[in-house]
């Protein structure tokens, strides 16, 4: 699969936790770690900023945010979180961010130090023994994996009685803390919820299993499973049902399909409107003669639009589309741009491959050969 699908699937996928086991220090069993239970200690490493938080206090209200230096969707919730920090001030509300699955944890204090005020609640960082991964750290063994969480940024609410009573996604934090600190917090209607949580989880897991296997069938019924649970992952699951509909050659289907991710449900979601636009396009897929190349424009133009023509995947699937509909000097260009931000990564010489190929073909054209795909 090239590019511009590779590319796609590692971002618009749930990041998943490295299976390995924890070091025998920690200790830490098999036991899960769910919305009620009193909160695990806390085992921090290197304390990078803020005063630093020992063990949770009663009577104040803790939000336990993990993240990453590498993690894009982390780095968008930072300012948040120190506006969280900052309204609730009063309230009792301590924000402890802590770093983990850090390959390189030297990176953290200078990442910390370059957002001032940016991120102005605590952070630290995870406690890795000697000889231990980054995916073996104290906090993501007996936090994370404990609670069954595969992806950052996650955060955990602690309320007064040290009890975890909200685990998800910390840009939707917000909304449970307000009523957390108010007393107005449904315990009960929150463990519902976090099952349900739970069993998406679990068919995302599912979902990511069946892709890489091109179990294109049962792509169809765990997606739709899922945006009858979950409405909102359809955004993110929505591409894979189009490619599943086309492996299994419902193009009609699958033209309604792309046409409803751009219009609504993906119009958002550069990522999964690239997946969509690339299967089109997929020069090393047999051509369909049914293949909807204008809708593939569209489609790839606007997730050009949403990624500020930065991003080399995309930029290589929107000139992947021009080649297709034999707009071969836009195909050049828009090939140039994507080598030039690929310079240095690993797929360079796959863009640079496509580029040569594109610009042969109008060589052709302009000597008044045919070009062949």
């Amino acid at each position: 699969m090239a590019l511009g699908a590779t590319s796609s699937l590692a971002l618009a996928l749930p990041l998943p936790l490295p299976p390995k086991g924890p070091p025998q220090d920690f200790n830490v069993q098999a036991a899960s770690l769910g919305i009620g239970d009193p909160a695990p200690r806390l085992k921090l490493g290197q304390w990078v900023k803020g005063k630093p938080v020992v063990e949770f206090e009663r009577d104040q209200v803790y939000v336990v945010d993990f993240w990453a230096t590498w993690c894009t969707p982390a780095n968008k919730s930072i300012p948040m979180l120190s506006d969280l920090e900052r309204k609730y001030a009063d309230k009792g509300v301590r924000v402890l961010g802590v770093s983990v699955f850090e390959e390189k944890p030297c990176d953290v204090a200078p990442f910390v130090e370059r957002q001032g005020e940016r991120m102005s609640y605590s952070v630290a960082c995870d406690l890795v023994l000697d000889g231990a991964t980054a995916s073996q750290g104290a906090m993501a063994l007996t936090w994370l994996k404990a609670s069954g969480e595969t992806s950052l940024p996650t955060a955990f609410i602690v309320d007064r009685a040290g009890r975890i009573v909200w685990i998800g996604d910390s840009m939707s934090v917000a909304g449970p803390l307000e009523q957390v600190v108010a007393g107005t917090w449904d315990l009960e209607a929150a463990k519902s919820a976090h099952a349900l949580r739970a069993r998406v989880r679990e068919l995302r897991a599912l979902l990511n299993k069946q892709v890489r296997t091109k179990a294109w069938a049962k792509v169809l019924d765990t997606t739709e499973e899922m945006r009858v649970l979950a409405p909102e992952t359809e955004r993110s699951t929505i591409a894979w049902r189009f490619r599943a509909l086309i492996e299994l050659g419902r193009d009609e289907e699958a033209h309604v399909c792309a046409r409803n991710a751009l219009d609504t449900v993906a119009r958002e979601d550069a990522y999964a409107l690239n997946i969509i636009a690339w299967t089109i396009v997929d020069p090393t897929a047999k051509p369909r003669p049914g293949r909807d190349l204008d809708l593939a424009l569209s489609i790839a133009e606007r997730a050009t639009e949403l990624t500020e023509r930065q991003h080399p995947g995309i930029l290589d699937t929107l000139a992947t589309v021009h080649f297709e509909r034999g707009a071969l000097q836009l195909a050049v260009a828009t090939q140039e741009e994507a080598v030039r931000l690929a310079a240095g990564r690993e797929y360079e010489a796959e863009l640079r491959e496509r580029l040569e190929r594109f610009r042969k073909a109008l060589q052709e054209k302009g000597s008044g050969r045919v070009a062949t795909r």
